[in-house]
């Protein structure tokens, strides 16, 4: 009986080793100088799909641009940059409306990080019942998060505020 018990334990375990892998919810590398690119995943007609976004390391802290797709990696994402950088995420910019996007903005808000998105976007998150920034870009906007200003490049602005 013992003989028994020790190999079917031994099988099991080895299932671990030969079985497949499961790919890391959160995948963080390096870009070029500051910049940094994050990859998250989240089902889409029935496959895992990933999403990328992208942040800022500064010296003040860090600009996220975008969020996670995968609600579980709101607070995974901000403690791997705590832990990699020891920074705080200081400001989030979706850059557009869909889930991929703005999934975790009322939760980063909820965290005291401010987040920001144009006018279009804001427009196409409540049309389609996304979440919403709770600050809106407008064309002369620029951050100061460091040394280096950043001045978001609006392509929306010379859209007819009637689709609106």
């Amino acid at each position: 009986m013992r003989v028994f018990i020790l190999t079917v334990t031994f099988i099991l375990s080895m299932t671990n080793i030969f079985g497949q892998s499961t790919a890391p919810k959160l995948k963080i590398s390096h870009l070029t100088g500051d910049f940094f690119i994050y990859t998250t995943y989240s089902a889409y007609e029935g496959e895992q799909i990933p999403a990328n976004g992208m942040y800022l390391n500064t010296e003040n802290g860090v600009v996220l641009f975008d969020t996670p797709w995968d609600t579980t990696q709101f607070q995974p994402l901000l403690d791997s940059i705590q832990s990699r950088h020891n920074k705080k995420v200081l400001v989030c910019i979706a850059t557009h409306w869909h889930g991929d996007r703005t999934a975790g903005l009322e939760y980063y808000r909820q965290q005291g990080i401010k987040s920001y998105t144009t006018l279009l976007t804001d427009s196409l998150s409540r049309i389609n019942d996304k979440k919403r920034a709770e600050y809106l870009i407008h064309q002369d906007t620029v951050f100061h998060a460091g040394p280096t200003p950043l001045k978001p490049i609006i392509p929306d602005r010379d859209i007819p505020k009637t689709i609106l």
